[in-house]
């Protein structure tokens, strides 16, 4: 490479900045996780099955007497 050819290119290089706006990039990053969230609740939210019941519900469905509040 000739020290003209050098020259151009420093010219040519010195306004062209390699990273991207970081603005950019996290909005980029968040539009891509909300998608990704929004896919997955599509895709797993209508199944044959039935829903999983939490063992906190059964015990609290089933009791016929009040259960007094823990303190600590």
């Amino acid at each position: 490479m000739t020290p003209q050819d050098q020259e151009l290119l420093d010219k040519q290089l010195r306004g062209t900045d390699n990273s991207a706006p970081e603005g950019v990039l996290m909005l980029a990053l968040a539009a891509v996780f909300f998608a990704g969230m929004a896919a997955g609740g599509f895709l797993f939210a209508y199944t044959d099955e039935p829903p999983l019941r939490m063992a906190a519900n059964d015990i609290a469905a089933h009791t016929s007497q009040p259960v007094p509040p823990i303190t600590r």
